[in-house]
């Protein structure tokens, strides 16, 4: 079995709401996505430049991901986290532009267990997904290129052909 992978560490969450509705509806202007919005952040933060360990911090800060609800999320080094939770516990730290920060936290790594794959693969999935790919692309389906697009997208199979050759002579 695999081993668990971590995903997430050393990062905080950001839950986040807009200052005012979006003109989305009125203005035809899309809301802004979760990398505008942590340039934005970063951007607000890294401007203080009277607190040189929050612009440093901030600036150091990576994009980890944007979930739904305004909530985004950032990774840093372990002492630029510290210096964002600081800031964030003396009301120093500072929103991307048109939001609130209505809450921050640290994400507790997600564990997640990869799922092993059989050395196995049964041949007549192999052959229907093949002839599908082949008509997708509009390619003729014989002897010759049927085999030709096994080889190349099923690398290490040196009996092809003889299974190929079985098939078509029937």
């Amino acid at each position: 079995m695999a081993r668990p992978v971590q995903l997430a560490p050393e990062s905080l969450a950001l839950v986040l709401s807009r200052l005012e509705a979006p003109a989305a509806a009125a203005g035809g202007a899309e809301e802004p996505g979760g990398h505008a919005v942590f340039r934005a952040f970063r951007r607000a933060n890294a401007r203080c430049f009277w607190d040189a360990r929050l612009a440093r911090a901030a600036s150091r800060l990576a994009f980890q991901g944007w979930l739904r609800r305004a909530v985004l999320l950032v990774r840093a080094p372990a002492a630029c986290l510290q210096v964002l939770r600081a800031a964030w516990a003396r009301r120093a730290l500072r929103p991307p532009r048109g939001f609130r920060i209505r809450a921050l936290g640290d994400v507790f790594p997600v564990q997640m267990n990869p799922i092993a794959q059989a050395q196995f693969v049964p041949l007549a999935e192999v052959l229907c997904c093949a002839i599908s790919d082949m008509n997708a692309a509009e390619i003729v389906v014989t002897q010759e290129s049927l085999l030709e697009h096994l080889m190349k997208h099923y690398p290490g199979h040196r009996v092809w052909h003889l299974i190929i050759q079985s098939f078509w002579m029937v």
